[in-house]
């Protein structure tokens, strides 16, 4: 790679300002091994400098103290700064780039790098993780001779676990895998979320009838809470959704109450595939450091992240977004959150303390396909899919769209390194054999990307956000949100 005569940033590379100091910062996925190199810390002076490269300015005109440094030398070797002729173009919805193996596509994922025979850089990793034999995921679901053990062990409740449950398809599952095919002693836990849809609504009262041995219970909070909590959250973060952290604030206390040893929710190995295999930075022929679990110490930890109001250390991290909306969540309904906060804190005084602790089931070996899944609720449960709709990731929600389109306006203006999760999640679940290529494409055109989604509006309006006049549609500056540390 020659120097370049008019150099400038390559596509997806900003320079932003953050409370950590100058940052140059890649929205979008590297190609392994530098998936994880996507934040570069700079000083500020060189930051300013790196300014300047606009492609039109040649770079004997360029200051000499930016073009002599040796920092400038490693960005022009690695790519980060090339010739204004070889930066990549956008891609449009009707033009892009989409992995030869899953579904995703450079579109919905700007930035999004691929190797020479097209694979994208999500199954690179997933791919490495499985050569190296360290693609373990970081909480392991539970086996089913674990779950019988601590059944077998429970004296001291009548429930062996509690079940966040929502009606969906990943819920409807777990209830019929512990409750049915188990015979485990099962809670049934639902926050009455104004926005779930009306089919998963009729699916609860179907799995009671079902069930008749199984208690049922369901919480609510005032709409007029709801109401002020999405539109901040808007604000805030840049979509309006509140689950399913809530959920963990209002029925922690109640397990913790009724001395309940599980907490079990329906969280897929694909929702975590990120967090699992793309986060992790993974050495080929480095052995895999085994890891005593520790399911207390985690539960723990994940209940701090729930219930902690704080800043991400890392403003632009994959994950600051993730932790920036449970922060503000847990702010906003500081009331709701104050019991699993008082638990947190007698929990952390007292080490002997017994708490519930959160599993999940091995989603991947127990679904077999999410077709399978499917049919078998449909048998077992007299479970419903909502009527039109065709895609299996998200079935409980009415404004799914919302979250999908909120995402992806946030992270193609460059205001998030969060990757949109629905396409994420899709193409994780065609590399693992959760569904077809073809299931995941027809899938991903439900989704909220391609197109502004009709429940936006009516969204809007129920919270009574007023868009603006004069803006385009799509473009209001409340789906973009602050990012909470950062000074652009």
């Amino acid at each position: 790679m020659g120097t370049p005569q008019h150099p400038v940033l390559q596509y997806r590379w900003h320079v932003k300002e953050t409370n950590a100091g100058m940052q140059l910062v890649y929205f979008g996925l590297r190609n392994p091994p530098n998936h994880t190199r996507s934040i570069i810390p700079l000083p500020r002076e060189l930051a300013d400098r790196l300014r300047l490269l606009d492609g039109r300015t040649a770079a004997k005109d360029l200051p000499s103290d930016l073009t002599d440094q040796e920092m400038y030398a490693r960005l022009v070797a690695e790519g980060i700064i090339v010739e204004a002729r070889e930066v990549r173009q956008p891609s449009s919805k009707d033009s892009f780039r989409q992995c030869v193996r899953c579904v995703t596509n450079d579109f919905v994922v700007p930035g999004l790098e691929f190797d020479e025979k097209g694979l994208c850089a999500f199954c690179q990793c997933y791919e490495l993780a499985e050569r190296s034999g360290q693609g373990v995921a970081l909480q392991e679901g539970i086996t089913d001779e674990d779950l019988i053990r601590i059944s077998s062990e429970n004296t001291g409740s009548r429930f062996d676990a509690m079940v966040l449950y929502t009606g969906g398809k990943d819920s409807t599952y777990l209830l019929w895998y512990l409750a049915k095919k188990l015979k485990l002693r099962v809670l049934v836990a639902s926050w009455n979320m104004p926005y779930t849809n009306d089919t998963c609504r009729e699916n609860m009262r179907r799995a009671m009838r079902v069930l008749p041995d199984v208690e049922f219970i369901d919480r609510t909070l005032p709409w007029s809470m709801i109401r002020q909590a999405m539109r901040d959250q808007f604000e805030r973060v840049g979509w309006p959704c509140l689950c399913p952290t809530v959920a963990h604030a209002l029925f922690y206390p109640l397990a913790v109450q009724e001395n309940i040893p599980l907490i079990m929710h329906g969280v897929e190995e694909v929702q975590i595939a990120v967090m699992n295999y793309v986060m992790t930075e993974i050495r080929t022929g480095q052995p895999r450091k085994e890891r005593v679990p520790d399911h207390r110490a985690d539960t723990l930890s994940f209940l701090r992240m729930v219930a902690t109001v704080s800043e991400p250390p890392q403003p632009y991290s994959l994950t600051a977004d993730l932790t920036r909306h449970m922060s503000s969540v847990s702010d906003l309904l500081a009331p709701v959150f104050k019991p699993l906060n008082d638990i947190l804190i007698r929990a952390d005084g007292d080490p002997g303390m017994p708490i519930p602790i959160l599993h999940r089931l091995k989603s991947n070996t127990a679904y077999g396909s999410w077709a399978k899944a499917v049919e078998l609720i449909k048998q077992e449960m007299d479970w419903h899919m909502p009527p039109g709709q065709k895609g299996l990731l998200h079935t409980s929600c009415r404004i799914e769209k919302v979250k999908d389109y909120c995402q992806f306006k946030r992270f193609r203006g460059a205001g998030s390194t969060f990757l949109p999760q629905a396409i994420v999640e899709l193409g994780a679940g065609v590399y693992f054999g959760l569904l077809s290529r073809e299931d995941a494409l027809e899938e991903l055109q439900e989704s909220g990307y391609y197109n502004e989604p009709q429940a936006l509006s009516e969204l809007t309006r129920d919270l009574g956000i007023d868009p603006g006049e004069g803006q385009a549609p799509g473009e209001m500056s409340w789906t973009l949100g602050k990012c909470a540390g950062c000074s652009t």
